[in-house]
């Protein structure tokens, strides 16, 4: 997810505008910003050059819509009750439905709040967030749609289980034209550019959504050509039998779609690691795109940068394809925010995508919304290099009665049965090793 406020030379302006992207199931390594050799990914490294780098950021629940919707709101998930991918917020009645999301918060303090693609999970359900005119949402359908027009009939499908889940299609013909120019998300970003360049005395929410590399992984014939399949490595985060100390609610997240016994058994793990790593690459060229529009606008000097994606994604470790668990690298994304006032660099500490409600009203000097409370910690204090700890753990759910507490050392698992998980990162970064039935 990328956030940008951004301000202009504009008399009449006086608020920073803001430009908020967000990403759809990132692998939490597959990037060059570590020195990685996985994915060349340039306008990632470009941005944390000038930014905040938040190398332990973690969403509050790993699955998309509870995702964005906890981001969006700033309301963690075991006080919203919004854990699953089935309901829109707004959906569900009683005073959740009815509280100021992020952009709508902006929105009644003056701005111009345009949302481009896939913002929220259900963006049909929350047109209110933005402003009249200014909103092209984006679906799984729209997606799927469009494939069909680009890639008729050439789809491998590894199984029909998995292709129900546009995971189980992989581009098998590539003698087409270039489909770059017909994505959503190319168009989507394009949207965001022009409304960047258009001139305006108000100020510019502007959240934009980049869907890749959420399956199907489908993105022009070029990126899958930087990942020849001889070259493509499993990844170093895999450990063989790696299930066999966990206990049954783990295992049953792990294996429940059977996905990895398909890939596997298909001999297809190399084909769905270089589509993951193609669709990663898109989207930083799409990031790219952006950063270059944003300079041009001359709207640059004055803007706050934040990209985060909404959860990571297993690529086969504890074989597992997907997120829909209480992992690292299911919950971890990559976090970097940049602007005035903000002192680039590292930052280790464990920080939760809640903070970024908090953090993005206090830069721009807005007061709290008038609905509810937030959940999550303000991080300018940090971004200003006035502390170096966020000053609590980061809590993270999937489900009722499933919780995660990430430390700076420290992941513990507690399953609504009792069943627990717990990981020393200092010594077990891949968390091959449970240690909840002896914690020494």
């Amino acid at each position: 997810m990328l956030l940008i406020s951004i301000g202009t030379a504009n008399s009449v302006q006086t608020k920073s505008n803001v430009l908020f992207v967000i990403v759809d199931d990132a692998n939490p390594y597959a990037h060059s910003m570590d020195g990685s050799n996985v994915a060349s990914t340039p306008n990632l490294e470009r941005l944390a050059a000038r930014s905040a780098r938040f190398t332990h950021a973690y969403v509050n629940v790993p699955a998309c819509a509870p995702s964005r919707t906890a981001m969006l709101t700033g309301i963690a998930a075991h006080r919203s009750g919004s854990y699953y991918n089935n309901h829109s917020f707004r959906e569900t009645g009683g005073w959740f439905s009815k509280v100021d999301s992020l952009p709508y918060h902006f929105k009644e303090n003056g701005y111009l709040a345009a949302g481009y693609g896939k913002v929220f999970h259900f963006p049909d359900k929350d047109t209110d967030s933005f402003t009249a005119g200014y909103f092209v949402p984006f679906s799984n359908k729209q997606d799927r749609d469009l494939l069909e027009h680009i890639l008729p009939g050439s789809r491998t499908v590894i199984s029909e289980k998995m292709a129900n889940y546009d995971f189980g299609q992989l581009p098998d013909d590539w003698d087409l034209a270039d489909p770059q120019k017909m994505q959503q998300d190319t168009l989507n970003v394009e949207r965001a550019i022009k409304l960047l360049n258009d001139e305006s005395s108000q100020p510019l929410f502007i959240a934009c959504g980049i869907y890749r590399p959420h399956v199907s992984w489908t993105v022009p014939k070029r990126y899958f050509d930087q990942f020849p399949l001889e070259d493509i490595e499993i990844p170093e985060s895999y450990l063989p039998n790696d299930l066999e100390d966990l206990p049954k609610p783990a295992r049953w997240a792990a294996t429940r779609r059977g996905f990895h016994h398909l890939i596997t058994r298909g001999g297809l793990w190399k084909r769905c690691l270089q589509a993951h790593y193609a669709s990663i690459v898109y989207m930083d060229d799409l990031l790219g795109r952006l950063l270059d529009g944003l300079e041009a606008s001359g709207k640059a000097p004055n803007t706050y940068i934040v990209f985060i994606a909404d959860n990571g994604y297993h690529l086969g470790e504890k074989d597992h394809w997907s997120k829909f668990a209480l992992w690292e690298i299911a919950s971890k994304v990559p976090l970097m925010i940049a602007g005035s006032g903000i002192r680039p660099g590292t930052y280790d500490t464990p920080v939760s995508s809640l903070d970024l409600y908090p953090t993005l009203i206090e830069l721009n000097g807005l007061a709290p919304p008038p609905t509810h409370s937030l959940d999550g910690i303000s991080l300018v204090s940090l971004l200003k290099g006035e502390n170096q700890t966020r000053g609590r753990p980061v809590l993270i759910t999937h489900g009722p009665g499933n919780h995660a507490i990430r430390s700076d050392r420290y992941r513990y698992i507690r399953y609504r049965n009792g069943d627990e998980e717990l990981y020393d990162h200092q010594n077990d970064p891949w968390e091959w090793n449970n240690l909840s039935s002896n914690p020494v």
